[in-house]
């Protein structure tokens, strides 16, 4: 890699930040705007790897099951360390309701860079006020089984480097709290 004076410097190290929490919480748009955000101040291509696009076009015939959803994640997982071994970007946003499973991702990226879990920390009671796909109020009447929140756990990150509620906090804010952490640790210059 060469920088605008010509001169060569090494490849920057790759990472991923993971974006977890319920359904309803904001990751996706918070990705989104993470996303925008540093192709257009830092200048480098970020792969975004949303749940739901995965679920749909690397995971369909997935169910809901505990052992599909590990599944689905380590998927993403393995795809977010590919992005990260080659000196990439990756964002990931899913639900990702076990701890295990985001562990195993974690440890699958640490191979090769840096790793960064962010909780998306809105309240059960916000999300399901926000839902937009009525899927709260599917599971909550018996429709929808093994639904995150609902009848199926979601497990908290013990260690996020981050937590951030969106309820509480403006997307802009918490882009510019991941942006700062990602600069501080010189990821991003």
């Amino acid at each position: 890699m060469t920088d605008t004076a010509g001169n060569s410097r090494p490849n920057p190290l790759g990472f991923t930040v993971f974006l977890t929490g319920l359904s309803g919480a904001g990751k996706s748009t918070l990705a989104q705007h993470l996303v925008t955000s540093i192709e257009e101040a830092h200048k480098r291509p970020v792969t975004l790897l949303d749940g739901d696009v995965v679920r749909e076009m690397l995971s369909s015939g997935l169910t809901f099951s505990k052992s599909d959803r590990d599944l689905n994640i380590r998927r993403i997982g393995y795809v977010a360390a590919e992005v990260t071994r080659h000196g990439g970007i990756c964002v990931c946003a899913a639900i990702a309701p076990y701890r295990a499973s985001r562990d195993e991702a974690r440890r699958r990226v640490e191979r090769y860079g840096r790793f960064y879990e962010v909780h998306v920390s809105t309240p059960l009671t916000v999300c399901e006020q926000r839902d937009t796909k009525g899927l709260y109020a599917r599971a909550r009447r018996g429709e929808v089984k093994g639904f995150t929140g609902v009848d199926d756990p979601f497990e908290p990150p013990q260690a996020a480097e981050l937590s951030i509620d969106t309820s509480r906090t403006k997307h802009s804010d918490a882009v510019q709290r991941i942006v700062e952490r990602l600069r501080n640790d010189g990821l991003l210059l």
